[in-house]
């Protein structure tokens, strides 16, 4: 006779079975012991499933993960276009290139606008096209 032991892993639990095996006709199999370990849920965990959301802490984390990737990825890019922009001469280095205090708030939008009617310039363009590239 051979034990073996067999486990079911999953997510919230781990299952366990401890059988002796019959190696042949004459031999009987039998289970020894078999029990079951659960991980119990937080008291978030379990509001979100008293809820009906199933989102796990593993879940929540990947979220906030790809989140601060995806801002670090956003402001490479607006650094790389800041740059090429500067190499090219449409700014200098004392260009605004944000909304600056209480009454420009809407500064940028107004350029949009202006943009379409007349011509802008480049240090102008650029702020447009920063503002579009969020």
């Amino acid at each position: 006779m051979k034990k073996i032991l067999g486990l079911d892993i999953g997510t919230n639990s781990i299952g366990w079975a401890l059988v002796n095996e019959a190696e042949n006709s004459e031999e009987k199999s039998s289970i020894i012991r078999l029990g079951v370990r659960v991980n119990p849920l937080t008291v978030d965990e379990q509001q979100n499933f008293e809820n009906g959301r199933s989102i796990t802490t593993n879940a929540d984390r990947t979220l906030k993960r790809s989140m601060r990737r995806n801002l670090q990825r956003y402001k490479l890019r607006r650094e790389n276009l800041i740059d090429i922009l500067k190499i090219n001469g449409f700014i200098s280095d004392e260009a605004i290139l944000s909304e600056a205090g209480n009454h420009t708030t809407f500064e940028t939008y107004h350029l949009r606008a202006k943009a379409v009617t007349e011509q802008i310039s480049l240090e102008e363009f650029s702020r447009v096209l920063l503002m579009i590239n969020k």
